[in-house]
């Protein structure tokens, strides 16, 4: 049944305090869209495919992944920018998987998100204090102009702008400024989660920094939880109490944040950790550096079994068989789980290993996947 078939009149609640927001088994597809005037395209993008999350209070959750794993989708899911395909979320105790736009109107105040383009998210036509005020206008907040435009002041200052600068346009402000415009958007209405999608990608390395503290600080006076989606691990590390990495639609691995650092378990985590830039030359000549063989999957045929197999370094003909559940390895902790079969072990050498499949058995796709 697809969701909108299935319109919850009243929304269900699923007690539990320490967590905010639940993901259970969300699937998202996008149609393929036919470029035959003869026939209709029934295939389909496995954008977020069976994807199991908690995002507990006051934390911050780092999501990461290679482009087009399906983190933003996610993250769109998660905030209902988009309907998704199936499964549940719960946010605040509350399944809002399948409200209706009316009935999610007062979430939307609770859920905020912060993107990645600090110039392409204004609107370079309108000053910054009517940017920031459109969440209170939109909402009803403040009984009067000045009234919100105290607000908004506020928000600003507590984002270190000047609120002196209420009235000037986006292009008077530098790349890290604009981003703050886009912080304070997101704090107008105090939220209880903000959806932070790749926020510093696009500045420079020391206004990264900048923005990173900046979030952790109001983090802590304002009590936010936070989904911080990222490419670069080591701003992930540094901003994250848990870390959830993903790869064609699945999260193959979640653990603290320690723990993936230091004790990743699925190939895919292992080497995405050995790309990352270390700043000590000597460190970074003796570590292993894992090079994956071939491109990424098509998310519209994905492979069976474990969609990492087609390029893992331990592939073998169960990879190929079984889907690898989700759930903790070689002793690891509940809170630190794995979608591998031949999980890697501490101090393994990766970049050795050779999977005993040849190319031509690492089926990619089902027999007939496409035209079903």
């Amino acid at each position: 049944m697809s969701a909108h078939a299935m319109q919850a009149t009243t929304p269900a609640r699923t007690d539990d305090p320490d967590v905010l927001v639940r993901v259970e088994n969300v699937v998202k597809y996008f149609p393929v869209q036919s470029t035959s005037l003869f026939r209709t395209s029934r295939e389909k993008v496995h954008a977020v495919d069976g994807v199991d999350l908690e995002i507990r209070r006051g934390e911050t959750l780092g999501l990461v992944g290679e482009t087009g794993c399906g983190k933003s989708t996610l993250a769109r899911c998660i905030t209902r920018l988009y309907d998704i395909t199936s499964g549940r979320i719960t946010f605040n105790g509350t399944d809002i998987s399948n409200l209706s736009r009316r009935a999610m109107r007062p979430y939307r105040r609770d859920v905020q998100m912060i993107f990645q383009d600090p110039y392409g998210s204004l609107n370079p036509r309108r000053r910054v204090g009517s940017i920031i005020a459109d969440p209170l206008v939109i909402h009803g907040v403040g009984d009067s102009r000045l009234e919100r435009k105290r607000i908004v002041q506020e928000s600003m200052e507590l984002v270190g702008l000047n609120p002196e600068h209420y009235n000037r346009f986006p292009a008077e402000f530098s790349g890290g400024q604009r981003q703050r415009i886009g912080v304070a958007r997101a704090l107008a209405l105090r939220p209880k989660l903000i959806v932070c999608d790749e926020p510093v990608s696009a500045l420079d390395v020391s206004i990264q920094a900048q923005i990173v503290n900046l979030l952790a600080d109001l983090q802590s006076e304002l009590g936010l939880t936070y989904l911080f989606i990222a490419h670069d691990l080591s701003v992930v590390r540094h901003v994250s109490d848990r870390v959830a990495v993903m790869y064609l639609g699945k999260v193959v691995e979640i653990a603290d944040s320690g723990d993936v650092y230091n004790h990743a378990r699925h190939p895919y985590s292992r080497a995405l950790l050995s790309a990352v830039p270390l700043p000590d030359p000597n460190v970074a000549k003796q570590r292993e550096r894992i090079i994956l063989v071939g491109d990424v999957p098509s998310p519209i045929d994905p492979p069976v079994g474990c969609r990492f197999h087609p390029r893992c370094p331990k592939a073998a003909q169960r990879c190929v068989d079984e889907e690898p559940p989700l759930e903790p390895r070689l002793d690891d902790p509940p809170s630190h789980a794995a979608a591998c079969h031949f999980p890697v072990a501490d101090g393994e050498d990766l970049a050795a290993a050779r999977p005993t499949l040849s190319a031509d058995e690492r089926i990619v796709a089902e027999p007939g996947a496409l035209s079903s």
